[in-house]
């Protein structure tokens, strides 16, 4: 693509580049921590961040402001991915829980944890959207849900 997003950690801000043109598309004080993680959504429309905060924030690229902010985590949000469809956005956080929210109604809607307490790092989707992976940091595990059930798969 045209545009590369960081997030800043001293200032707590989200900067979107468009590098051809060497300029700002977006400059936004997002998280009042530091930012850990950014995702695109399919289409490119939106952008998910995820922050020390304990936040996701979803931003509109198109006119480039935060318009949804999701507070349920109790610790650092350490990953984002949207689903395929952009419907959603999951989260992976160091409370031990992935969550998904609905992009739609705006909450969260289904909430995936560890059969034993961890905390999760990573996260990915599979290209039906149907596969949750989480990995964990203190286990060292990679974590496998529906997301239709919410349960761990074997």
């Amino acid at each position: 693509g045209d545009w590369v997003a960081l997030g800043c950690a001293t200032l707590g801000q989200l900067v979107v580049w468009e590098w051809r043109s060497e300029t700002y598309v977006l400059k936004q004080q997002g998280h009042f921590f530091q930012p850990n993680t950014a995702a695109y959504s399919p289409d490119g429309a939106l952008l998910a961040t995820g922050a020390d905060d304990n936040k996701v924030k979803v931003w509109n690229m198109a006119g480039g402001s935060c318009f949804v902010t999701f507070k349920e985590h109790q610790a650092p949000v350490t990953a984002v991915h949207f689903l395929p469809a952009g419907t959603a956005v999951l989260s992976a956080s160091l409370d031990g829980t992935v969550r998904a929210f609905d992009l739609v109604r705006y909450r969260n809607f289904r909430t995936f944890t560890s059969p034993e307490p961890t905390q999760f790092v990573s996260l990915a989707v599979d290209t039906s959207g149907e596969i949750v992976c989480a990995g964990t940091l203190d286990t060292f595990e990679i974590l496998v849900w529906s997301m239709r059930t919410g349960r761990v798969l074997d």
